[in-house]
């Protein structure tokens, strides 16, 4: 970037050392920052005394104001203003109110400064926070005085200044009686605007701020004259000089209603330094609104109370560097329009309208930022406007909005909102103020004259507005008529306009000032009580003709702001000192809001990325600018939209921008719509429609600071003094700022010389960067005698300060002690900010979007925690400074309070009381329900730090009584004091146990959430879709538009390559988000243990618009289920979804339990459900019956004597005579079909046999044929069945040689002893050859263009039929070798890797939209499963995790003529373009049929899901039947079994259903695990879907009702006093209702008494009995947990001995021991039991195997070696 020195603009600075004498000076150096906002109160309030707490319209008529303002902390407080000042009260007593001489009274009044200074309060540093508590009083009053009635006069006449005047412009002064005409004497207002001195029509067109027909122009319309002109206020109190603060309202005698502010000291600053050195108070107080002692809410209908600050003046240019509104006068105003919301929805109790509540630092200090540099919100400079609401709507707390606090939009303020006046002292510092334009034009003629113009020259270049006319002689009409003999010496003040006096205007060259600054005049200073005298210039250039713009209150220049997301924007400059003539980074953006008349609601662009435009930007000066926003929300006011506005009466123009009023709606009667009420983005809607709260604070604008390296430099030297640090940076630490340590500074922060008017001056010189600071200690780690000092290398030394960011989690929502982060589905999109032009052919209508800037920057989205209502939310707010030293704060914007929160009942609805009181909440801060943030805290000794946001919670009240709004939106700011990082917001959600409903077609559902009552909108929203037909008797499925959820139990049928969508939409029954919808079963199984979708598939989350222009993901939720499944992924795919009110990380979820249909009806949790679908991904195949057929001619061309040709095709006859296959041919024009090849299938007649005395009938056989159309013929031999599928595959190639192949390329393909013999024919022949070539079927058509060829696939015609099916055809250009068709023969192909392929056709073309199910086009069937005896009763709310409406019910299964193939197209998968067609109604014959089926083939994967059984014996030889999908009819169907010595066998199935088959298991050497795996086409099987098979020794398996195997006498083999038994145990039951008997011992005892030592199983645990006689003793003893095969991890098989001798009882379980009380029992005969089927005894079901019994006690070692064998 080129750097280019900007031309010198700027005065020197002049320094003063003392306060000034005079008192609108020293009041414009004290004025820092100030917001106000506003509540309601309730009965709580206490401080309001018992006489309005009585009286409820009192109490709803009652606001409590909360002030807060910045100040100069060593101001002369008490010395004027009426101000006083005391410390805290003290116990017993109240402190004393002090004032220096400020006229508080009269007595104390000391006018102009003669006050004793031992009175007045500078503050001075004692010990940081020993002020906090102190009270300074800003009182109300003009000047020097109170607000009062003086008088009378010597001329009997009275001053009355107790009503501020209404018109900024107004002086208040009585113009002079004329003519000897008495006091009193009414003289009508001069319509005048002091701005422009604009008359009558003469102002017509004028761009003005105030137009003068606005009725707040003037104070009234007519005034009394006097007979004194003393230019004093007379009838009201200026703007000028008039401080307090005014409600707006007024007492019963019409005087306006003020208060005095106590403001409590919070925080005193003691840094001397620019951004430092103040005093930060706040002010609570209440007023009740009136109007003529009647309590009123609001002034009119359509006028909202409007109340305000003001108190002195605003910063100077001089002495404080102000750049913009110098000693302007600053007033803070709000509107209040008390308003209840819950009212006006009568159910609820009411909840009162709040304002807007706004934060920010007294001085916000922003970094120059050139056009080449990004900022840490993006583009240029950038800064937030921190604010938010505090209202809770009480629909929230039901969850019918998407966020508890309401929105706020931020404007700029107005000039009128900015204070308007502003001081215009010629030269700067020079009393008195010039507030109106005349004052400032005189005053400027004055200086001119005295510093430029020759002794005695005339006023020239002075002249008269717009008239060029010089100005001596001339009036402002141009009608020279000033009276001969009129005085126009310099210093006269040409006012009187009535009497033909001009306004002198300077429009000039400066010419005669062009030396430089010239001496006006001086100010007296009283220094150490020495008077002393500083000259003040005039400088030209500086003071130009008044311009509104400069010489009213303005913004900063070149500052925009977004009115949505409070992002200022600001083009400063690259530094104070180089022109920025560099491209842009990135877009130029107007943000919607900045001030142009001509700005739109929409962003504009003003420069486009990498443009660089012409001129070069002159650089922003350093130092302070003042910026004042006005921040609005709804105002909930009914009368906004429920009554007539007369824009007539009421007016048209709004008194903040000069611009019209946007206007009801046309054909609306005069009423606004809700709409329009609730835009308060407009900002142009009337002032009734929103609340207004300002916030007033400064810029400061400066050099990016620097600081040394650390690990190259000592910094123990300071460096260079910035507006905050003297030469240190890093050390500052208290409970709100924590400091890594020192480093020096050195570079920008500050700017040392305002003159730049000289060239050659070095960075170092300005103060931008100096590396040499950093060299001060000379410990720097570079060898400056070897190595040159580069830019690189200084900047690496002396490094530029970057903004603090956050540290985001890992994964949005995962808790790991990070910042919550946003996630990329939850943030805005850029659509934000798009542009919308007014000529859709401008650059800006193919471009409208912001490029180059992180989106999330701008517009950082929302970070979501989700919690539970009555619990505690806990989370960090984490962040990190990059640069070596750092100071950190983390700063909250809009943390609630208890006071904004209402207790609710036991339904959740609002009390209309405070959850806390407002003492409670903010002065006790003892509120539960205060969010806090902890004190921050450094990570380690590493550059983050941390601080940790809670809100505690009841946790004993009821979830539906939680006060705390469900759903709100806080947001934290990093700041390094010197820069502020990107703003970070966390939607909090708190959830509640709710009911939680997929959104479907029930008619119960609509009862509920669109009853009159109880109207839902999102879900209205959603219905509106569909329309009423969803429901109609004629509609058997739910359409894809309606977005409905699918009923449970449904069935989907899907083929590779087709897309398959449904959406899962669920919501609350009081829409509280957030909802979770996952997948919880049959999904793919992910590394982290959650459940995804099929591979391919996706499952995303989708957005219900608000109707805000916003979206949302929160309630209702919808998910999109979309996919595509691809070859090889045929299969039954069973899905569960959970709908869950809570929205967690999907790992959090618990997936172990689905909930399906079960009768009787067993309910789940309300807050959560489930549906289960089965996705069935199959081939699809074409039927034909009775003479229809497949037209696939296209590929016949390409079919050549060139290369030959392959043709290939699976089929499945069904019928008993000859069937014609596949018929090539052509037509000639006016003939028959000529047939070239033809297929068929030929039966052949049965074989028969007799011996005798038997007949042996063989059966039917059927061969194929080939025959041309001489006749030619090959044919096969009679082997083959029907009812099954064939592969065949003919070859012709060039020479004629030609192969028909049928099933395979070879004979056989087992041998007969493996059990799996069947017949391959493979037939070859010649084909006729002319001239050396064969002619095939495409060389007869190109060599005849006028022949047409046909393919017909399937039948030839109404006699010649085929009746079957028809799958996979393939034609190839190209003669394929007997090893390219084995090896094709089962596999799918990939066209793009075949050579020579014309033509595949796999008729996966099945449509289901062609029917009578109302599909839409490409839509897939939902078939149901429900059982048509269903009742109706459970299809309501409760039950819907299985039932539905069913009237929407869709049939059970596909139907075999659902899809109609006839005239539908046929896919060419080749790629080539060659699609055919199925016949149409003039081609087939009219009793034929076709139709895509799902249905099977030799090439289809087959997907098998289960084994009965599942365990076989190692011998082999048990039957397997496996159930599953895509089973074809294939004489290779075969199964295969792994072997544990690593090899494979496998056996031939047999074919029982597309769902079933069976094979044989084979035998295996040694007890294993095999892997069962299946496929229709002998090879290739499939690996993706293997079943595990048991192969073991028996077992003895116990039913469940009841089994028992005895050993009998078996104590005389092991005795009961020395004894171990063993088994291996696998128990089924879940039931722990009673105990089963595993292992007994039962006998008789020595006494003869029955006796009984028993191991039972509880359905969790072992438990070890004994029982003598009938005595039962308690429980021996248990295991530790054994829990049944299906009942979690780690279940199934359980080894299980129990060991005893005289002295102990252990029982083992898996090898763990269990020490029992020792057995008492003696048996002298016993048998050992396993099982039980004694009445009375519980039966053990479950497997056991492996008994074993010893007659000795084993220890633990030698129990597990038992155990597994050894």
């Amino acid at each position: 970037m080129e750097m280019r020195v900007a031309a010198g603009r700027w005065t020197p600075l002049l320094l003063l050392a003392t306060l000034l004498l005079a008192s609108n000076l020293v009041s414009g150096s004290h004025f820092r920052y100030g917001t106000m906002s506003w509540r309601p109160i309730d009965a709580t309030d206490t401080e309001v005394g018992q006489t309005i707490l009585a009286d409820p319209i009192l109490v709803r008529h009652t606001v409590a104001f909360e002030f807060k303002a910045a100040y100069r902390r060593d101001y002369e407080w008490g010395k004027f203003f009426r101000e006083q000042y005391r410390p805290p009260n003290v116990a017993g007593g109240t402190q004393v109110w002090k004032d220096g001489g400020s006229c508080y009274t009269e007595d104390s009044c000391s006018v102009l400064g003669i006050s004793n200074p031992s009175n007045y309060m500078l503050f001075p540093f004692i010990a940081q926070g020993f002020y906090v508590g102190w009270e300074i009083k800003l009182a109300v009053g003009r000047s020097y005085f109170e607000l009062n009635v003086t008088g009378p006069n010597a001329n009997d006449e009275l001053s009355d200044t107790r009503r501020p005047c209404v018109s900024p412009f107004d002086t208040g002064d009585k113009p002079l009686c004329r003519g000897g005409v008495p006091s009193g004497t009414q003289y009508p207002t001069t319509q005048i605007d002091p701005t422009t001195n604009c008359v009558g029509s003469i102002c017509a067109g004028s761009l003005v701020p105030y137009e003068i027909t606005y009725p707040d122009f003037v104070s009234a319309l007519t005034v009394p004259c006097e007979q004194v002109d003393d230019a004093e206020p007379d009838y009201c109190s200026p703007w000028s000089q008039t401080y307090g603060f005014f409600f707006g309202d007024s007492d019963t005698t019409g005087i306006p209603l003020s208060t005095d502010v106590v403001l409590e000291i919070t925080e005193m600053n003691y840094e001397v330094t620019n951004v430092g050195n103040y005093l930060l108070g706040t002010a609570s107080f209440y007023h009740t609104y009136q109007e003529a002692g009647v309590p009123k809410k609001k002034k009119d209908d359509f006028t909202p109370w409007t109340a305000y600050f003001t108190g002195g003046n605003r910063l100077t240019y001089s002495t404080d560097r102000l750049i913009n509104n110098h000693q302007g006068r600053f007033r803070l105003e709000l509107t209040v329009n008390l308003n209840y919301p819950g009212e006006v929805i009568g159910k609820q109790g009411y909840v009162p309208n709040n304002s807007p509540v706004m934060t920010a630092l007294p001085v916000l200090p922003v970094p120059y930022t050139g056009r080449s540099e990004i900022s840490a919100n993006g583009m240029l400079a950038t800064f937030q406007v921190a604010g938010f609401d505090p209202d809770i709507d009480i629909k929230a707390y039901q969850g019918s909005k998407l966020e508890s606090n309401e929105k706020v939009y931020y404007y700029l303020g107005s000039p009128r909102k900015m204070g308007m006046l502003l001081a215009n002292q010629v030269p700067d510092m020079k009393y008195p103020s010039r507030w109106n334009r005349e004052d400032y034009e005189a005053a400027r003629k004055e200086c001119y004259q005295r510093s430029c113009a020759p002794t005695g020259a005339d006023a020239a270049p002075f002249v008269l507005v717009g008239t060029g006319t010089p100005g001596k002689g001339a009036t402002r009409d141009g009608s020279n008529a000033i009276p001969a003999g009129t005085n126009l010496t310099l210093g006269n003040n040409f006012t009187d306009l009535a009497n033909g006096f001009p306004l002198f205007t300077y429009e000039g060259t400066c010419s005669e000032c062009a030396n430089g600054d010239r001496t006006c005049t001086s100010l007296r200073l009283l220094v150490d009580g020495f008077t002393t005298e500083t000259p003040l210039n005039f400088t030209c250039e500086r003071y130009k003709p008044w311009d509104n713009k400069l010489n009213l209150a303005h913004q900063p220049e070149r500052l925009y702001l977004d009115r949505y997301s409070g992002v200022v924007q600001w083009e400063t400059g690259i530094n104070p000192r180089d022109v920025d003539n560099a491209t842009y980074l990135t877009d130029f953006w107007n943000h919607r809001d900045s001030g142009d008349v001509s700005n739109t609601k929409y962003a504009k662009r003003l420069a486009a990325k990498g443009t660089q435009p012409s001129p070069e930007q002159e650089p922003l000066q350093p130092g302070f600018y003042n910026v004042v926003f006005d921040v609005r929300s709804y105002s909930h006011d009914p009368d906004c939209h429920l009554k007539v506005y007369d824009a007539a009466t009421l007016g048209s123009i709004s008194p903040h921008t000069g611009k019209a009023f946007t206007l009801p709606a046309p054909g609306n009667g005069g009423l606004y719509t809700e709409a329009q009420c609730k835009a308060v983005d407009d900002e142009n809607m009337i002032d009734i429609a929103y609340v207004s709260v300002p916030l007033d604070f400064l810029l400061f604008l400066y050099p990016p600071a620097s600081w040394c390296s650390k690990s190259k430099c000592r910094n123990t030297q300071a460096g260079i003094t910035t507006f905050r640090d003297e030469g240190f940076y890093g050390t500052q630490n208290d409970v709100n700022v924590l400091s890594t340590g020192s480093c020096t500074i050195c570079g920008g922060g500050e700017w040392n010389l305002y003159d730049v008017s000289a060239a050659g001056l070095t960075d170092k010189q300005l103060n931008l960067t100096d590396y040499t600071v950093c060299l001060q200690d000379d410990d720097c780690k570079y060898d400056f005698d070897t190595v040159a000092i580069t830019p690189a290398i200084e900047a690496d030394i002396c490094k530029r300060n970057t903004p603090p960011k956050w540290v985001d989690q890992a994964s949005a929502g995962n808790d790991d002690g990070n910042t919550p982060t946003p996630r990329l589905a939850d943030r805005p999109t850029w659509s934000t900010l798009r542009v919308v032009p007014s000529d859709p052919t401008s650059a800006l209508a193919s471009d409208p979007f912001i490029d180059g800037v992180p989106i999330e920057n701008v517009y950082p989205g929302l970070a979501l925690f989700l919690g539970q209502r009555s619990s505690e939310v806990r989370f960090n707010l984490t962040a990190v400074d990059e640069d070596d030293c750092v100071e950190m704060q983390i700063l909250p914007i809009g943390l609630f309070m208890g006071y904004t929160m209402y207790t609710m009942t036991e339904d959740g609805l609002t009390k209309g009381t405070q959850a806390c009181t407002y003492k409670d909440a903010t002065k006790d801060r003892n509120c539960i329900y205060n969010m806090k943030l902890e004190l921050i805290r450094r990570i380690g000794t590493t550059n983050q730090f941390y601080r940790t946001f809670i809100w505690k919670a009841n946790d004993t009240l009821p979830q539906i009584q939680d006060p705390r709004p469900p759903n709100v939106i806080v947001c934290f700011i990093p700041f390094d004091n010197y820069q502020i990082g990107v703003r970070r917001c966390v939607n909090i959600i708190l959830s509640k146990d709710q009911a939680l409903f997929w959104v479907d077609a029930r008619p119960k559902l609509r009862e509920l959430f669109l009853s009159e009552n109880e109207r839902n909108d999102a879900f209205e929203e959603i219905v509106s879709k569909c329309g009423l037909s969803v429901t109609g008797p004629n509609l058997k499925h739910y359409e894809n538009p309606c977005e409905y959820t699918p009923a449970d139990l449904t069935t989907f049928y899907i083929s590779p390559g087709q897309t398959l969508e449904f959406y899962m939409t669920a919501m609350q029954d009081s829409g509280n988000p957030p909802i979770g919808i996952y997948i919880s079963e049959g999904g793919t199984m992910r590394a982290n243990g959650t459940v995804g979708p099929p591979e391919g598939a996706t499952f995303e989350y989708l957005e219900y618009d608000d109707k805000s222009g916003k979206t949302h993901l929160r309630d209702p939720a919808k998910r999109r289920f979309t996919w595509t499944p691809k070859e090889g992924q045929q299969c039954k795919y069973v899905l569960c979804f959970i709908g869950n009110n809570t929205r967690e990380l999907e790992e959090s979820i618990e997936f172990t339990s689905t909930f399906f249909w079960t009768r009787p009806f067993v309910p789940i949790p309300a807050l959560l459900d489930e549906r289960c679908y089965t996705i069935v991904v199959a081939d699809q195949q074409l039927d034909m019956q009775a003479g229809s057929f497949v037209d696939a001619a296209a590929a016949l061309p390409s079919l050549t004597s060139d290369c030959g040709m392959t043709f290939s095709m699976w089929f499945y006859p069904e019928g008993t005579t000859t069937m014609s296959l596949a018929t090539f041919g052509y037509t000639k024009p006016g003939e028959t079909d000529n047939i070239v090849y033809m297929l068929e299938w030929d039966p052949v007649t049965a074989v028969v046999f007799h011996d005798g005395i038997t007949v042996q009938d063989l059966g039917q056989y059927y061969r194929l044929k080939f025959s041309t159309g001489q006749s030619y013929i090959i044919q096969t031999d009679a082997e083959f069945c029907v009812n099954e599928w064939h592969f065949l595959t003919f070859t012709i190639a060039p020479n004629g040689n030609f192969v028909l192949y049928l099933d395979g390329v070879e004979t056989t393909h087992y041998s007969d002893d493996d059990r799996d013999f069947h017949v391959v024919a493979v037939e070859t022949g010649s084909m006729p050859v002319v001239d050396g070539k064969v002619e095939i079927i495409g060389d007869i058509l190109n060599n005849n263009p006028g022949y047409t060829g046909f393919l017909r696939i399937g039948s030839f015609d109404a006699v010649q039929t085929f009746n079957g099916m028809i799958g996979d055809v393939r034609i190839y250009s190209r003669v394929l070798t007997a090893e390219e068709i084995g090896a094709k023969q089962f596999v799918p192909l990939t066209a793009t890797s075949e050579v020579g392929l014309e033509a595949y056709y796999k008729f996966n073309d099945g449509s289901q939209a062609d029917n009578t199910l109302g599909n839409s086009v490409g839509q897939f069937n939902k078939y149901r499963a429900l059982p048509p005896d269903t009742a109706d009763s459970f299809c309501n709310l409760a039950g819907d995790t299985y039932c539905n409406n069913v009237a929407a019910d869709s049939p059970a299964g596909p139907s075999e003529t659902e899809m109609k193939a006839k005239g539908q197209l046929v896919t060419d998968l080749s790629g080539n373009g060659n699609h055919a067609a199925g016949c149409g109604p003039d081609a087939c014959s009219t009793t034929s049929t076709m139709y895509f089926v799902f249905a099977p083939s030799p090439i289809t994967h087959p997907c098998p899901e289960e084994t009965l059984p599942t365990v076989v014996h190692v011998d082999g030889g048990n039957p397997i039947f496996v159930a599953g999908t895509g089973f074809a009819r294939s004489q290779w169907l075969k199964c295969s079994f792994s072997m544990s010595d690593g090899s494979i066998k496998v056996i031939k199935a047999v074919h029982n259903t597309t769902g079933n088959i069976s094979c044989v298991s084979p035998g295996s050497p040694d007890l294993t695990v095999s892997a069962l795996e299946v496929t229709n086409g002998g090879v290739n099987f499939f690996t993706n879907f293997q079943l595990p098979i048991y192969m073991m020794e028996r077992v003895v398996s116990f039913p469940e009702t009841g089994g028992k195997v005895t050993i009998k006498d078996a104590c005389d083999m092991i005795g009961t006093n020395l004894f171990s038994m063993g088994a291996w145990v696998y128990p089924l039951s879940q039931s722990s209702s009673a105990l089963e008997d595993v292992i007994s011992l039962i006998g008789m005892t020595s006494n003869d008494q029955t006796g009984l030592l028993s191991v039972r199983y509880n359905g969790a645990r072992f438990v070890v009995y004994e029982k003598i006689g009938s005595t039962v003793t308690p429980p021996l003893g248990e295991s530790s947990a054994a829990p049944a095969h299906n009942m979690g991890e780690g279940s199934g098989w359980h080894y299980v001995m129990l060991s005893g001798n005289t002295d102990r009882l252990v029982l083992y379980m898996d090898g763990e021991s269990t020490e029992l009380t020792a057995t008492s029992i003696s048996l002298s005969t016993c048998d050992l039991e396993l099982g039980t089927t004694t009445t009375g005894r519980r039966a053990f079901f479950g497997y056991v195997e492996e008994l074993s019994a010893f007659s000795g006690f084993l220890e633990a070692c030698d129990a597990y070696q038992i155990m597994w064998g050894n």
